[in-house]
């Protein structure tokens, strides 16, 4: 298993997983609660999820470059494999 290391309070980062797609993301663990921003479910404590880096909304009257955002995305609405390494 993917040594854990530290990404922010509410998420570890657990290592490399792949999507239903075929695409490979990141994937995290839950520290804590948090919600999924698709579809509002909780992600509960110790569950693996993974994030959706979008461009932020902006207000028309602030001049600014783009704003990106990391969204959490749980495990059912983008299913997801853990990446093992073998040593």
């Amino acid at each position: 298993m993917a040594k854990e290391r530290q990404s922010d309070s509410k998420s570890h980062r657990v290592g490399r997983a792949t999507l239903e797609t075929g695409v490979v993301t990141s994937a995290y663990r839950a520290a804590v609660e948090i919600t999924c921003n698709q579809c509002g479910r909780t992600i509960a404590e110790g569950e693996l999820f993974s994030r959706q880096t979008r461009r932020a909304p902006l207000h028309a009257h602030i001049q600014t470059t783009a704003v990106m955002t990391t969204e959490p995305i749980c495990a059912t609405c983008r299913p997801l494999r853990l990446e093992t390494t073998s040593e």
